[in-house]
């Protein structure tokens, strides 16, 4: 199945053009019994990195932490709760110029 750019009149600057859409995307994640024990422990194990922070700061600090290091999987078991545009922007992957697109 063919994508819709390819029909595109690119002659005379009609059809359709690519734009890129930076979007967040917020995800509500249920850590399983063992990754949420992973946390626990991060955290009794490391009191040093933890000094004066709040207990809602901690577990997310061990979550970031555990998970850029691939010890844990939060989105196993996750659902997108959130979503919103922050800006349209020129897409690098458009073959042609704007010029070219408004015909000019």
């Amino acid at each position: 199945m063919g994508n819709a750019y390819e029909g595109a009149d690119t002659e005379r600057g009609i059809g359709m053009f690519k734009i890129e859409a930076v979007a967040t995307v917020h995800y509500t994640c249920w850590l399983s019994d063992e990754d949420f024990q992973k946390v626990i422990d991060y955290i009794k194990e490391n009191p040093e990195e933890f000094e004066f922070t709040t207990n809602k700061d901690k577990i997310v600090k061990a979550v970031e932490k555990l998970y850029e290091d691939d010890e844990i999987s939060p989105y196993d078991s996750s659902d997108e709760s959130d979503f919103s545009t922050e800006e349209f922007r020129w897409s690098e992957f458009e073959e042609r110029t704007a010029e070219e697109i408004l015909g000019g």
